[in-house]
């Protein structure tokens, strides 16, 4: 048993020179061949530098399942965060926008689909080096070369531990030989939101508030709003307050600014880049030593060298680093935006007419005070990357013969500065709370919360030609150590230590450029588990044939290039959500005992937080996939995959045993999940004189299923989650409303309908139905409702044109096969719950007052309102699933480069000047029916913008 963090550098040398013997032996058997020169072939390389290493293949011969986009392309989407820029760029990539709150803005990201129900977290790398994905999400496009996806085994083969759920994959740019090259891009603008939900203004509110209350009486009707409240609130001398205009501004500011310079000679290349990005929030208050706004200020810098001496060596040396600047109200944004969702227009305005703050014990937090009179809660953050490798050639060894090395150091360091006060709550002269104004006060804590990353690597290889024969093979070592300490103000708090390592070889030999197979393994090892299970195996395989350079292809005028590939091996993911260490045993409070008589003393039990389990080790991904790669008639390109991943060993509690152990389960490697899907890209380019075009489609469908998780029995067997897509919900199946004719004279529910389980009923409420006949609805009737969150297809279009200086581009991207539920968003979708608020989605209510003139029974679509929780109606039915489809035009930008003779009379090699947008239209019946945004359903808005900028080249 290897002990991951006692084994010796002895023990690593001689597993790297078992592992290099075949590398070794393949190299000398080489000299001794007649080696001729490699035909001739223009190539698109794809470079997959394993991490540290000088590793790469041509994208002709590559077996593997890779999509990759360009950072440029990236770049025409404006966003403060990286993430928001990747919808609809690449196939297999699903993208989910989240919050519009700067600095937190991060898009959800999955690898073709979701693979395991534990943890569904992707690997990232920049530059040959795993880092985290907020180190990944505020990269700048403009220094990025390319990122892309490593989604089959063939492209995880040397991942081990860290490739199961797919790797991404970022190279930043470098420096070309030549002379000194500038480049400068600026841009500004302005955001929206995407879409403001704003609840019922307060004379709708009290109209429909009148018809709960006399539901909640017994439909007796018993208005608590007079038809004088009504009549003000109508003619505008009431209270109606909107709470998103207080708040909220028209719009918010973003600019950035970048500059960059390249060049170098073939001894020594550079790439510097210097950035400055600023995005602003949507709160209408200023920024000054008491509050603030939402808003986010970067500073980027990056440097990247490549040299060479004598031939033999070649180095690396990539820093980058960044500083982020982020400010907010000192009150919780998430809580805000969901007092603006609640809180009536008809509380209170939000200020007194002495000016003081307004607020009521039931409705304490003022939105508007809320960011005004609070203070502000600001962090700054430093981050760094410094990488540095280098690749010696031996060649006088044997031709093609290399040794690699690499060591990362990356840091993140956080510091925060608080200043909060607090205001006293009046309505009118009459303070209604206990909250005093208060002055300012400041907490300062200076960068006590940082994580640290060491990474060393070290790598032997050969490449090499002989005739048709083309070799190349690597083996390569990896250890690393991830540190995090969070103190506060100089007290020691959690500090969390991570190791792993990874041995790993990849042999990729190809015939005539036309048959070609490769062979890699991984042998990982982390320290989430005990001695002995802490090290895994993983192999590959894989294959392609290059039809296109068969005789029977060769000189085709429909078949440009045409190549099958297939790929089959394993891969593992050590993290998953439970924690970590469950190979230890773990107490936990059990609640307060009294001991003694007279004056009891309070004592803290303790007792086994659930049994630890020393066999526990990293779950298995085994990956299948083929595809097609071609190009047609010289302008088409066409990519097609189809995949099949088997998850197994996934930790899970083992709940069968919930019953008989009296304690919390363990985890064991019991779950077991199969993913499968297929993918197509599609893109077509061509020429007309000086018109050039471009039209690109992308087509990816995947779905899961959960094989076994351990789950406890339900009365439903159509109510477990194994046999279902992850995150299947259930409830019940809901069959329109209950009528005035289901009840008898005493408004007794009659005895031939099913008995709810949730509770007396009432005309109005929900009715379901009974699916096992027992004529009771209860637990025993669920059923899966609806379909999944998470949609079984994306697409998109892509395309642009070009004439004479002229440029256009767009890209559409949508969902399908998905269902949202609107219990999700219960202060919009539930009407006067807690004191809530009431939305357009009520004023289809059921309800029958003939007095008032009041009868919707014929075309109500939604339940009786009520001020309280009404457990038969607000509970998971197919209800309150809806279609969570859309279309969205994702970006469009216009541009135009000036000409080459003007640009030389000002000095500059190019010059181009563009406007953009970015999330300006949205299809989806979810917003046309409920004004519902079907992604950001709740919290702070996503945000549509409009851009103008330019680029210019010295």
């Amino acid at each position: 048993m290897i002990d991951i963090f006692n084994i010796k550098p002895a023990i690593v040398l001689r597993s790297l020179l078992l592992l290099g013997a075949l590398v070794m032996a393949n190299a000398v058997l080489a000299q001794e061949k007649n080696i001729n020169s490699k035909d001739t072939v223009e190539l698109i390389k794809v470079i997959k530098e394993e991490p540290g290493a000088f590793f790469s293949v041509d994208k002709l011969t590559s077996t593997a399942a890779v999509s990759s986009v360009s950072g440029n392309k990236l770049y025409k989407t404006a966003n403060a965060n990286l993430t928001n820029t990747l919808y609809g760029v690449l196939p297999g990539l699903t993208v989910s926008q989240g919050s519009g709150q700067p600095g937190y803005d991060a898009a959800t990201l999955h690898i073709r689909g979701m693979g395991t129900y534990n943890n569904q977290e992707y690997t990232i790398y920049v530059d040959g080096f795993q880092t985290t994905s907020t180190y990944f999400q505020y990269l700048s496009p403009s220094e990025i070369e390319s990122v892309a996806i490593l989604k089959d085994a063939a492209a995880l083969a040397t991942f081990g531990m860290k490739g199961a759920n797919g790797v991404l994959w970022v190279t930043t740019k470098r420096g070309s030989v030549g002379k000194t090259k500038i480049q400068v891009q600026a841009r500004t603008g302005f955001q929206q939101p995407l879409n403001i939900n704003k609840p019922l203004g307060s004379y709708d509110y009290a109209r429909l508030y009148n018809e709960a209350i006399s539901n909640d009486n017994g439909r007796v009707w018993s208005p608590a709003y007079t038809d004088s409240d009504l009549q003000a609130y109508q003619n505008g001398t009431g209270v109606n307050t909107d709470w998103y205009d207080e708040v909220l501004k028209d719009y918010a500011p973003y600019s950035s600014l970048d500059a960059s310079f390249s060049g170098g000679s073939e001894a020594a290349r550079y790439y510097l880049m210097v950035g400055y990005m600023q995005n602003g929030g949507l709160y209408d208050t200023s920024n000054d030593d008491t509050h603030s706004n939402a808003q986010m200020d970067q500073y980027t810098i990056r440097t990247n060298l490549d040299f060479k001496v004598f031939d033999i060596f070649e180095g690396k040396v990539d820093i980058g680093g960044r500083i982020e600047d982020r400010k907010y109200p000192n009150f919780d944004g998430n809580s805000l935006w969901a007092n603006l969702a609640k809180y009536p227009s008809n509380i209170y305005a939000p200020q007194n007419p002495n000016g003081s703050w307004t607020g009521t014990t039931t409705y304490p937090d003022n939105p508007l005070a809320s960011i005004r009179a609070l203070g502000y809660h600001s962090t700054h953050d430093r981050t760094l990357q410094a990488n540095f490798k280098l690749k010696e050639r031996l060649d006088f060894i044997a031709d093609g013969l290399y040794m690699s090395q690499g060591v990362s150091f990356s840091s993140w360091t956080r510091g925060t500065y608080n200043v909060t006060r607090d205001y006293a709550r009046y309505i009118g002269d009459k303070q209604q709370t206990t909250n005093k104004n208060t002055n300012p006060s400041v907490y300062d804590d200076n960068g006590t919360n940082q994580w640290n990353w060491v990474q060393f690597t070290t790598s032997l290889g050969y490449q090499h030609d002989w005739g048709k024969n083309h070799f190349i093979s690597e083996v390569n070592y990896l250890h690393y150590t991830y540190d995090i300490d969070q103190n506060q103000n100089g007290r020691a708090g959690v500090n969390t230590n991570y190791a792993h390592q990874n041995i790993a070889g990849r042999l990729h030999y190809d015939y005539d450029t036309r048959y070609v197979a490769e062979l890699g393994f991984a042998y990982s090892a982390s320290d989430n588990y005990a001695e002995g299970n802490r090290w895994g195996f993983y192999p590959t395989i894989s294959g392609a044939w290059i039809l296109s350079n068969e005789a029977f292809l060769k000189d085709n005028k429909l078949v440009d290039y045409l190549k099958l590939r297939a790929s089959l091996g394993q891969s593992g993911f050590d993290s998953f959500w439970g924690g970590r260490y469950f190979y230890q045993l773990y107490y936990s409070n059990l609640g307060a005992y009294p001991t003694g008589n007279d004056d009891p003393k309070w004592n803290q039990g303790m007792g086994q937080a659930y049994v630890p389990n020393s066999e526990i080790f990293a779950e298995k991904s085994t990956k299948y996939n083929v595809g097609i790669d071609g190009k047609l008639f010289g302008k088409l390109d066409v990519t097609l995959d189809g995949y099949l991943d088997k998850r197994t060993g996934i930790v899970t509690r083992d709940n069968s045993l919930m019953a008989v152990l009296g304690t919390t389960p363990p985890y064991i490697n019991i779950g077991e999940v199969t993913n499968k899907g297929v993918e197509l890209s599609l893109n077509f380019t061509d020429q007309l004189g000086d018109f050039s075009y471009y039209l690109g489609g992308i087509v990816a469908y995947s779905s899961n299923k959960i094989d076994y998780m351990a789950e406890i029995p339900q009365l439903s067997p159509e109510a477990m989650q194994t046999g279902n897509p992850m995150g299947s919900s259930f409830g019940y199946q809901a069959d329109g409303f209950y009528d005035i004719t289901d009840f008898d004279s005493n408004g007794q529910l009659r005895n031939d309908l099913p008995v709810p389980g949730f509770g007396a009923v009432q005309p109005g409420d929900i009715k379901y139905v009974d699916r096992n006949g027992d004529a009771e609805i209860n637990e025993a009737d669920l059923v899966k409702v609806g379909k999944n969150y998470f949609p079984k297809v994306n697409y998109s279009i892509s395309l642009g044109a070009a004439y004479k200086g002229f440029d256009f581009s767009m890209i559409i991207q949508g969902v399908a096969g998905r269902t949202v539920n609107l219990l999700h968003v219960r202060d919009q979708s539930l009407a006067f719950v807690d004191n809530g608020n009431a939305y357009a989605l009520a004023e289809g209510r059921w309800a029958y007052y003939p007095e008032q003139g009041i009868d919707t029974r014929a075309e109500a679509t939604y339940p009786r309102l009520s001020t309280m929780g009404n457990s038969n109606n607000y509970i998971n039915s197919t209800f309150w699933m809806k279609n969570g489809d859309f279309i969205k035009l994702r970006n469009v930008e216009l541009g135009y480069t000036i000409p080459k003779a003007l640009g030389s009379k000002l000095g500059l090699a190019e010059a181009r000047f563009f406007v953009s947008g970015a999330n300006l239209l949205t299809l989806s019946s979810l917003l046309d029916d409920y004004n519902i945004d079907p992604e950001t359903m709740s919290g702070y808005a996503a945000m549509k913008s409009m851009n103008i900028g330019v680029t210019v080249n010295f």
